[in-house]
């Protein structure tokens, strides 16, 4: 009777194994949306049951506004089924490389704005560099250090919905030839 339970189990359909795996993306890809090449290897059985490492190496369509950490789901791209089981899934977590101007979150964006003393006191029109080309921001009069200037819908696109917005910090520095003249004034 034993024997019989095991012969049966061994013509079971057997779904394949889930697996997860990172693509690291740029800022720009994850505005416009990508295809990565997937190379990877995975544990699998063959069609006597023995288990084998199987490599895999395809092309993933990455949509545009992902974000830092989601994650996708690959249906049918992980292991292979056991004796007709269906495949298993993909799992591919998403991780934004850092960028040289913008910091990211969710769907915003970030980017510090320098400004000259008299710009903040007085208020200037300032270019700023967006994902999707620059645009002017007016810089109000009276604006102080570390206060966020939005613009609106200049972040990450969203799936579904409005962007996210691009917010520009400021920072009060002093220019360059100006900061030595002081610096030598105290010596």
């Amino acid at each position: 009777f034993a024997g019989r339970a095991g012969r049966t189990g061994a013509q079971m359909a057997m779904p394949g194994q889930d697996f997860e795996v990172t693509a690291q993306i740029s800022l720009e890809d994850a505005y416009r949306g990508t295809l990565v090449d997937l190379n990877f290897s995975v544990p699998e059985y063959d069609g006597h049951g023995r288990l084998t490492r199987a490599e895999r190496n395809f092309k993933a369509r990455i949509p545009k506004g992902v974000t830092d950490g989601q994650k996708l789901r690959l249906a049918g791209k992980g292991g292979r089924g056991f004796n007709g089981g269906r495949n298993g899934d993909l799992y591919l977590n998403i991780g934004l490389r850092p960028h040289p101007l913008y910091r990211v979150q969710g769907h915003d964006l970030y980017l510090d704005l320098p400004l000259a003393p008299w710009e903040a006191a007085l208020g200037a029109t300032i270019d700023i560099p967006t994902l999707a080309g620059g645009v002017r921001l007016k810089v109000p009069p009276g604006t102080a250090a570390g206060q966020k200037l939005r613009i609106a819908l200049r972040g990450l696109p969203r799936q579904s919905g409005a962007p996210g917005d691009l917010y520009a910090q400021v920072q009060i520095v002093l220019p360059q030839v100006l900061s030595e003249q002081i610096g030598r004034a105290h010596v």
